[in-house]
């Protein structure tokens, strides 16, 4: 009992000691924002995992009935089904918070510059560096796939009026 006791109060103390030293070199707490993006992308999870057993399980339990004749009616509508399996619109639930999760990033930079000219100061660039440099991060995870995938649901939804040939079908 007493050993977690020690181990908590210690990790307090180094994560105010790297908030600490965060703001008086960067002049902004960068551990607070990744905690609060690793909570924010963490519920995300647990969201994503909550309906993805409610679907699968709903799935498991129609397939089970299936050989007894048995039909259960879906429990979740249709499109948040598709949002949570393979995208509503082509968007699904996890590219929408990663999404977010940039325009948090955006938004805090906005709250910290427009603190810094309440206070009449500017930002230091390295601060600046550091918040482009993690919203370039996420939007390098999230956009390519995003567009990958509208191109795909183009193609596929190209309709085709020539065979290889080139005669029309």
């Amino acid at each position: 009992m007493v050993a977690p006791a020690i181990a908590l109060m210690g990790a307090k103390a180094g994560l105010k000691a790297s908030k600490q030293y965060s703001v008086s070199v960067l002049g902004y707490d960068f551990i607070g924002l990744s905690m609060r993006l690793f909570l924010f992308l963490g519920v995300g999870v647990l969201v994503q995992a909550y309906f993805t057993a409610t679907i699968a399980g709903g799935n498991w339990l129609n397939t089970v009935a299936g050989f007894f004749n048995i039909k259960f009616p879906s429990t979740l509508p249709e499109w948040l089904t598709k949002l949570f399996t393979t995208g509503y619109s082509g968007v699904a639930f996890w590219q929408i918070m990663q999404i977010v999760s940039i325009l948090l990033v955006l938004i805090e930079y906005q709250q910290y510059d427009r603190s810094l000219k309440e206070k009449g100061e500017t930002a230091n660039v390295t601060t600046q560096g550091v918040f482009l440099m993690i919203g370039l991060a996420l939007s390098l995870m999230v956009f390519p796939q995003m567009i990958q995938k509208f191109k795909e649901k183009q193609i596929l939804s190209t309709s085709v009026t020539k065979g290889f040939s080139g005669e029309i079908l």
